[in-house]
Protein backbone atom coordinates (compact mmCIF):
# COMPACT_ATOMS: atom_id res chain seq x y z
CA UNK A 1 0.00 0.00 0.00
CA UNK A 2 1.80 3.23 -1.40
CA UNK A 3 1.03 5.13 1.69
CA UNK A 4 2.71 8.85 2.46
CA UNK A 5 3.10 9.92 5.78
CA UNK A 6 1.89 13.32 6.87
CA UNK A 7 2.01 15.29 10.01
CA UNK A 8 -1.29 16.40 9.89
CA UNK A 9 -1.13 17.96 12.73
CA UNK A 10 0.14 20.87 11.48
CA UNK A 11 -2.60 21.79 9.53
CA UNK A 12 -5.54 23.84 10.16
CA UNK A 13 -9.23 22.16 10.26
CA UNK A 14 -11.86 24.05 8.80
CA UNK A 15 -14.59 22.36 10.52
CA UNK A 16 -12.58 20.75 13.95
CA UNK A 17 -13.37 17.22 14.74
CA UNK A 18 -12.98 16.28 19.15
CA UNK A 19 -10.29 13.89 17.39
CA UNK A 20 -7.77 15.34 15.30
CA UNK A 21 -5.09 13.15 14.37
CA UNK A 22 -1.54 14.83 14.60
CA UNK A 23 -0.06 11.61 12.69
CA UNK A 24 -0.90 8.77 10.92
CA UNK A 25 1.55 6.25 9.44
CA UNK A 26 1.82 2.85 7.97
CA UNK A 27 4.84 0.19 9.31
CA UNK A 28 4.47 -2.29 6.63
CA UNK A 29 6.59 -5.61 7.36
CA UNK A 30 7.71 -4.41 10.80
CA UNK A 31 10.18 -6.22 12.04
CA UNK A 32 11.19 -4.43 15.64
CA UNK A 33 10.23 -4.27 19.52
CA UNK A 34 8.70 -1.01 20.53
CA UNK A 35 9.93 -0.23 23.92
CA UNK A 36 8.90 3.25 25.36
CA UNK A 37 6.47 5.47 27.12
CA UNK A 38 4.23 7.57 24.86
CA UNK A 39 3.19 10.77 25.97
CA UNK A 40 0.02 10.68 23.07
CA UNK A 41 -2.51 8.51 22.23
CA UNK A 42 -2.15 6.13 19.66
CA UNK A 43 -4.03 3.37 17.53
CA UNK A 44 -1.91 0.99 16.11
CA UNK A 45 -4.16 -1.20 13.51
CA UNK A 46 -2.60 -4.76 13.08
CA UNK A 47 -3.86 -5.89 9.79
CA UNK A 48 -1.23 -8.82 9.32
CA UNK A 49 1.10 -10.84 12.05
CA UNK A 50 0.81 -11.53 15.31
CA UNK A 51 3.02 -11.11 18.14
CA UNK A 52 2.73 -9.60 22.00
CA UNK A 53 1.69 -6.89 23.73
CA UNK A 54 3.15 -6.26 27.31
CA UNK A 55 1.57 -3.43 29.48
CA UNK A 56 1.38 -3.20 33.54
CA UNK A 57 2.61 -6.92 33.85
CA UNK A 58 0.34 -8.77 31.50
CA UNK A 59 0.52 -9.84 28.25
CA UNK A 60 -1.89 -10.02 25.64
CA UNK A 61 -1.35 -12.08 22.22
CA UNK A 62 -1.80 -10.00 19.43
CA UNK A 63 -3.59 -11.53 15.89
CA UNK A 64 -4.36 -9.57 12.85
CA UNK A 65 -6.67 -7.62 12.50
CA UNK A 66 -7.26 -6.07 16.20
CA UNK A 67 -6.27 -2.66 17.82
CA UNK A 68 -3.43 -2.15 19.89
CA UNK A 69 -3.26 0.98 22.02
CA UNK A 70 -0.98 3.45 23.60
CA UNK A 71 -2.06 5.91 26.39
CA UNK A 72 -0.05 8.46 27.65
CA UNK A 73 2.71 7.71 30.79
CA UNK A 74 2.44 4.17 30.41
CA UNK A 75 5.57 1.95 29.77
CA UNK A 76 4.75 -0.65 26.60
CA UNK A 77 6.45 -3.24 25.16
CA UNK A 78 4.58 -4.82 21.58
CA UNK A 79 5.61 -5.91 18.90
CA UNK A 80 5.95 -9.36 16.55
CA UNK A 81 6.33 -12.75 17.27
CA UNK A 82 10.06 -14.34 16.09
CA UNK A 83 8.59 -16.51 13.13
CA UNK A 84 9.90 -17.53 10.08
CA UNK A 85 8.78 -14.37 8.14
CA UNK A 86 8.48 -12.56 11.95
CA UNK A 87 7.00 -9.23 10.70
CA UNK A 88 3.37 -7.66 11.22
CA UNK A 89 1.60 -5.03 8.83
CA UNK A 90 0.48 -1.61 11.31
CA UNK A 91 -0.84 1.18 9.98
CA UNK A 92 -0.96 3.47 13.80
CA UNK A 93 -2.72 6.67 14.24
CA UNK A 94 -1.31 9.54 16.77
CA UNK A 95 -3.71 11.92 18.78
CA UNK A 96 -2.45 14.51 21.64
CA UNK A 97 -2.61 12.57 25.07
CA UNK A 98 -5.52 15.03 26.21
CA UNK A 99 -7.49 13.07 23.66
CA UNK A 100 -7.88 10.08 25.76
CA UNK A 101 -10.68 10.91 27.82
CA UNK A 102 -12.97 12.21 24.97
CA UNK A 103 -12.08 8.90 23.15
CA UNK A 104 -13.47 7.38 26.73
CA UNK A 105 -16.48 9.56 26.72
CA UNK A 106 -17.16 8.76 23.45
CA UNK A 107 -16.52 4.87 23.95
CA UNK A 108 -14.23 4.59 21.52
CA UNK A 109 -11.77 2.67 24.13
CA UNK A 110 -12.23 0.71 26.61
CA UNK A 111 -9.74 1.62 29.59
CA UNK A 112 -10.13 -2.25 30.93
CA UNK A 113 -9.25 -3.63 27.16
CA UNK A 114 -5.92 -1.77 25.48
CA UNK A 115 -6.32 -4.04 22.63
CA UNK A 116 -9.49 -5.87 21.13
CA UNK A 117 -9.99 -7.62 17.46
CA UNK A 118 -11.16 -5.41 15.32
CA UNK A 119 -15.20 -6.72 14.07
CA UNK A 120 -15.40 -5.45 10.73
CA UNK A 121 -12.14 -5.95 8.96
CA UNK A 122 -13.20 -5.33 5.38
CA UNK A 123 -14.64 -1.92 6.67
CA UNK A 124 -11.62 -1.28 8.41
CA UNK A 125 -9.28 -2.44 5.42
CA UNK A 126 -11.82 0.24 3.20
CA UNK A 127 -11.19 3.02 5.52
CA UNK A 128 -7.50 2.37 5.28
CA UNK A 129 -7.44 2.31 1.62
CA UNK A 130 -9.05 5.89 1.45
CA UNK A 131 -6.81 6.98 3.91
CA UNK A 132 -4.06 6.37 1.35
CA UNK A 133 -5.46 7.98 -1.20
CA UNK A 134 -5.90 11.16 0.82
CA UNK A 135 -2.00 10.97 1.66
CA UNK A 136 -1.49 11.59 -1.60
CA UNK A 137 -3.84 15.06 -1.86
CA UNK A 138 -1.68 17.68 -3.87
CA UNK A 139 -2.81 19.92 -1.15
CA UNK A 140 -3.00 18.08 2.48
CA UNK A 141 -4.68 21.07 4.35
CA UNK A 142 -7.77 20.72 2.46
CA UNK A 143 -8.05 17.09 3.39
CA UNK A 144 -7.38 17.62 6.85
CA UNK A 145 -10.99 16.87 8.06
CA UNK A 146 -11.64 14.12 5.69
CA UNK A 147 -8.30 12.53 7.42
CA UNK A 148 -10.26 13.14 11.16
CA UNK A 149 -13.17 11.58 10.44
CA UNK A 150 -11.63 8.60 8.34
CA UNK A 151 -9.72 7.63 11.46
CA UNK A 152 -12.54 8.15 13.90
CA UNK A 153 -14.99 5.97 11.52
CA UNK A 154 -11.64 3.44 11.34
CA UNK A 155 -12.01 2.81 14.94
CA UNK A 156 -15.63 2.98 15.36
CA UNK A 157 -16.04 0.17 12.55
CA UNK A 158 -13.10 -1.77 14.70
CA UNK A 159 -15.88 -1.91 17.39
CA UNK A 160 -18.77 -2.26 15.35
CA UNK A 161 -20.32 -5.66 13.95
CA UNK A 162 -19.96 -6.12 10.27
CA UNK A 163 -23.07 -4.32 8.32
CA UNK A 164 -25.74 -6.98 7.06
CA UNK A 165 -25.21 -7.96 3.85
CA UNK A 166 -27.68 -8.00 1.17
CA UNK A 167 -29.96 -11.07 0.97
CA UNK A 168 -30.98 -12.45 -2.35
CA UNK A 169 -31.89 -9.96 -5.21
CA UNK A 170 -35.28 -10.98 -5.27
CA UNK A 171 -36.27 -10.07 -1.46
CA UNK A 172 -34.36 -7.11 -1.00
CA UNK A 173 -36.04 -5.93 -4.46
CA UNK A 174 -39.32 -6.56 -2.75
CA UNK A 175 -38.71 -4.56 0.34
CA UNK A 176 -37.57 -1.65 -1.85
CA UNK A 177 -40.40 -1.87 -3.43
CA UNK A 178 -42.83 -2.27 -0.61
CA UNK A 179 -40.27 0.70 0.89
CA UNK A 180 -41.40 2.77 -2.28
CA UNK A 181 -44.98 1.84 -1.64
CA UNK A 182 -45.38 3.04 1.95
CA UNK A 183 -43.30 6.78 0.74
CA UNK A 184 -46.11 7.24 -1.94
CA UNK A 185 -48.85 6.14 0.25
CA UNK A 186 -47.86 7.98 3.66
CA UNK A 187 -51.07 10.00 3.63
CA UNK A 188 -53.30 7.42 4.32
CA UNK A 189 -53.68 7.10 8.27
CA UNK A 190 -54.72 3.27 7.54
CA UNK A 191 -51.61 2.02 5.86
CA UNK A 192 -50.43 -1.02 7.09
CA UNK A 193 -46.99 -2.54 5.93
CA UNK A 194 -48.37 -6.40 6.09
CA UNK A 195 -51.21 -5.10 3.37
CA UNK A 196 -48.70 -3.67 1.43
CA UNK A 197 -46.05 -7.23 1.60
CA UNK A 198 -49.35 -9.23 0.69
CA UNK A 199 -49.86 -7.92 -2.27
CA UNK A 200 -46.25 -8.80 -2.92
CA UNK A 201 -47.27 -12.47 -2.28
CA UNK A 202 -45.79 -12.44 1.31
CA UNK A 203 -47.56 -13.94 4.13
CA UNK A 204 -47.09 -11.64 7.49
CA UNK A 205 -44.51 -14.30 8.70
CA UNK A 206 -42.60 -14.34 5.19
CA UNK A 207 -42.32 -10.58 5.54
CA UNK A 208 -41.20 -10.05 8.49
CA UNK A 209 -38.46 -12.64 8.37
CA UNK A 210 -37.41 -11.43 5.16
CA UNK A 211 -37.69 -7.65 6.35
CA UNK A 212 -35.29 -8.13 9.37
CA UNK A 213 -32.69 -10.03 7.55
CA UNK A 214 -32.60 -6.45 5.18
CA UNK A 215 -33.33 -3.74 7.28
CA UNK A 216 -32.04 -2.30 10.55
CA UNK A 217 -35.65 -1.22 12.15
CA UNK A 218 -39.20 -2.98 12.59
CA UNK A 219 -41.59 -1.99 9.66
CA UNK A 220 -43.22 0.21 12.20
CA UNK A 221 -40.41 2.52 13.21
CA UNK A 222 -39.37 2.39 9.48
CA UNK A 223 -43.40 4.10 8.41
CA UNK A 224 -43.21 6.58 11.42
CA UNK A 225 -39.63 7.44 10.14
CA UNK A 226 -41.04 8.20 7.04
CA UNK A 227 -43.90 10.10 7.98
CA UNK A 228 -41.51 12.06 10.17
CA UNK A 229 -39.14 12.56 6.98
CA UNK A 230 -42.64 14.01 4.53
CA UNK A 231 -43.54 16.25 8.04
CA UNK A 232 -39.78 18.00 8.82
CA UNK A 233 -39.50 18.37 4.70
CA UNK A 234 -42.98 19.91 3.86
CA UNK A 235 -42.88 22.10 7.22
CA UNK A 236 -39.22 23.58 5.82
CA UNK A 237 -39.84 23.32 2.27
CA UNK A 238 -43.78 24.51 2.27
CA UNK A 239 -46.09 27.40 4.06
CA UNK A 240 -48.51 24.67 4.29
CA UNK A 241 -50.53 24.29 8.03
CA UNK A 242 -49.74 22.49 10.11
CA UNK A 243 -52.59 20.69 10.20
CA UNK A 244 -52.53 19.83 6.73
CA UNK A 245 -48.90 18.94 6.81
CA UNK A 246 -49.70 16.60 9.45
CA UNK A 247 -53.02 15.07 7.15
CA UNK A 248 -50.19 14.52 4.53
CA UNK A 249 -47.82 12.96 6.45
CA UNK A 250 -50.66 10.31 7.76
CA UNK A 251 -51.33 11.48 11.04
CA UNK A 252 -54.62 11.18 12.56
CA UNK A 253 -55.13 14.95 13.78
CA UNK A 254 -52.94 17.72 14.77
CA UNK A 255 -52.26 17.62 18.21
CA UNK A 256 -51.74 13.80 17.86
CA UNK A 257 -48.84 14.89 15.49
CA UNK A 258 -47.66 17.80 17.29
CA UNK A 259 -46.66 15.81 20.20
CA UNK A 260 -45.36 13.13 18.14
CA UNK A 261 -43.25 15.59 16.60
CA UNK A 262 -41.89 17.40 19.98
CA UNK A 263 -41.39 14.08 21.09
CA UNK A 264 -38.88 13.16 18.08
CA UNK A 265 -37.44 16.06 17.17
CA UNK A 266 -37.12 18.07 20.42
CA UNK A 267 -39.22 20.56 19.63
CA UNK A 268 -43.09 21.25 18.19
CA UNK A 269 -43.84 21.75 14.22
CA UNK A 270 -43.54 25.54 14.79
CA UNK A 271 -40.63 25.77 16.31
CA UNK A 272 -38.98 23.26 13.79
CA UNK A 273 -40.23 25.69 10.93
CA UNK A 274 -38.76 28.42 12.33
CA UNK A 275 -35.41 26.80 12.99
CA UNK A 276 -34.64 25.23 9.76
CA UNK A 277 -37.23 27.35 7.31
CA UNK A 278 -35.31 27.81 4.04
CA UNK A 279 -34.48 31.58 3.07
CA UNK A 280 -35.13 32.38 -0.68
CA UNK A 281 -34.46 35.71 -2.08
Amino acid sequence: MDFQTKHWGAFTRRHPSAFQVINAAPAWAKDHWVRTTFQTCNFSFILRGRGEYHRQGRVWLVEAPCVITQWPGEPLEYGPVVLPEGTWDELYVTYAGETKARFAAARLIDLERPMWPVRDAAAVRALAEELRELSHAAEPEAVADRVDRVCERMILESWLEPVRREAPVGDAATVRAIVAELRARLADPGLRPEAVAQKHGWSASTFRRRWDALMPDSPGRVLQGLRMQAACRLLVETALPVHEIATRAGFADEYYFSRRFHLEQGMPPRAYRRAYVLRRG
